[in-house]
């Protein structure tokens, strides 16, 4: 571990360039297990149970819930005594899913080539990688969990010839519903400022992101469980108790797309100069973010 990561107290969300993948670090260990993370900061994470063959079964994230789905969606079922672990969205989705998967009705995704660029070279095992996975899986059509030791020593799930760390990135290839955790905003329901995650593990990280503009108004609870609200209380409840303020991201004053088709010379030295201040306060950014985590 690097020892600029040695000290964090508050986890911390970190993709390692060299493993290809993203994990939390708390008290000088790396965390990809959410449960085990969570109970260790704050006592307690979540519980979701569901059955196979009427064999019940306990899992502590979602994201589990859904691949035992996709490898036994034929025997698959949540007791009506379990349901209110989830939310009424979480339910539907997973219906959906299972009456999609039974019924062959998944999305044939786009079929493509494998395309690289020049970059792609920087990190030659990361395109090894990603070449690996689209020879091998450009035809499967339903998210798979695969672990290439040769290669990146973590679980991912493919699909159509991808690799995603998380398993609702690589359904999206495939099946049109989502989960939704609605946030923030104004309390009025109807207002467009409100927030939105697809993935319960992305949500945690935004709270971090924006914990002191962190909030779940009443009209937003429909969106959760009661144990997944009681969660996201007690995690906000720790934060503040600990001191623990996010850093605000830089202003983007303007949108650099805009200049892509400017011949004129003056605007791509302007857009140079921006990027490169840009680049600066984001690596300054990330610094002051790292260092927030230590408290």
């Amino acid at each position: 571990m690097k020892n600029s990561l040695k000290g964090i107290t508050v986890p911390y969300k970190y993709y390692d360039k060299k493993e290809n993948y993203t994990y939390y670090i708390y008290k000088n260990k790396m965390y990809t297990d959410m449960n085990k993370l969570f109970t260790k900061f704050i006592g307690s994470y979540l519980t979701y149970h569901y059955e196979i063959e009427k064999d019940l079964k306990e899992v502590h994230n979602l994201s589990e819930v859904i691949e035992a789905v996709l490898k036994n969606y034929k025997v698959f079922s949540i007791p009506d005594k379990y349901q209110k672990e989830y939310s009424t969205i979480e339910l539907k989705y997973i219906k959906r899913l299972v009456d999609d998967l039974n019924n062959n009705k998944l999305e044939k995704p786009y079929e493509h080539e494998f395309s690289y660029s020049i970059k792609d070279f920087k990190n030659r095992k990361l395109f090894k990688f990603n070449r690996f996975i689209f020879n091998q899986y450009k035809d499967t059509f339903i998210p798979k969990k695969v672990r290439t030791q040769k290669y990146f020593k973590h679980d991912y799930y493919v699909v159509a010839g991808t690799a995603y760390q998380s398993i609702y990135h690589a359904l999206d290839e495939v099946f049109d519903e989502n989960v939704l955790y609605l946030f923030g905003g104004t309390k009025n329901p109807n207002n467009r400022t409100h927030s939105r995650s697809h993935s319960f593990d992305d949500l945690i990280g935004l709270i971090f992101e924006n914990s002191t503009k962190f909030v779940i108004h009443k009209f937003q609870y429909e969106f959760y469980s009661k144990q997944e609200l009681e969660f996201l209380t007690k995690l906000a409840d720790k934060i503040n108790e600990i001191g623990f303020k996010s850093v605000e991201k830089p202003y983007e004053p303007f949108n650099s797309y805009e200049y892509n088709y400017f011949k004129d010379n003056h605007l791509y030295i302007h857009l140079l100069i921006h990027n490169i201040r840009y680049a600066r306060e984001q690596k300054a950014y990330k610094k002051k973010v790292l260092e927030s985590h230590k408290i």
